[in-house]
């Protein structure tokens, strides 16, 4: 499975302000990946998937749903980018949450 990190630029912290708060951490440098965007998928899109429909718990995570359905908590971004919700924190008890499958289909969609 690739990772969503590859071919990813690094970049060094220049920032003062992230320096300040390395330094405060005594952390002597750090990493910054480069982030990218992915295009939401159209309905057209979003119909050629599979999925498995999950009420949202209150202990419902999506490193634990990615877990239990993928085997990896790493792809929790799958289920969040198919949802358009980035966050646990944008879940409610009582929301649906879409579980697309197959996943390298999914994955090859984003990467």
């Amino acid at each position: 499975m690739p990772s969503r990190y590859v071919n990813k630029r690094v970049f060094k912290t220049i920032d003062s302000n992230t320096n300040k708060l390395l330094k405060s951490r005594q952390i002597p440098s750090a990493r910054i990946l480069e982030t990218f965007n992915i295009r939401p998928l159209s309905d057209e899109e979003r119909k050629k998937f599979q999925t498995r429909t999950i009420v949202w718990q209150r202990r419902t995570r999506l490193f634990k749903l990615a877990y239990e359905f993928y085997g990896d908590p790493t792809l929790w971004w799958v289920i969040a980018w198919f949802n358009q919700r980035p966050t646990d924190a944008d879940y409610s008890p009582g929301d649906q949450v879409l579980i697309p499958f197959p996943l390298e289909e999914v994955i090859r969609r984003v990467v």
